[in-house]
């Protein structure tokens, strides 16, 4: 996969997470504050993944 997909894919897990938790705290939807940390996470664990490559490669 090449790196321009890779942080396409990474910014839009962060405007989905955005999205979710702006949804969530308007309407006191657990599910949706609950999925946009999940996204959230996935986002940071997609970040250390690829600083880790670059390093040792």
């Amino acid at each position: 996969m090449s790196n321009v997909i890779k942080y396409l894919l990474l910014g839009a897990l962060v405007c989905l997470a955005l999205v979710c938790y702006s949804v969530g705290s308007a309407t006191g939807a657990v599910a949706f504050i609950t999925m946009g940390v999940l996204l959230e996470i996935a986002f940071w664990l997609g970040i250390i993944k690829s600083t880790r490559a670059r390093r040792q490669s």
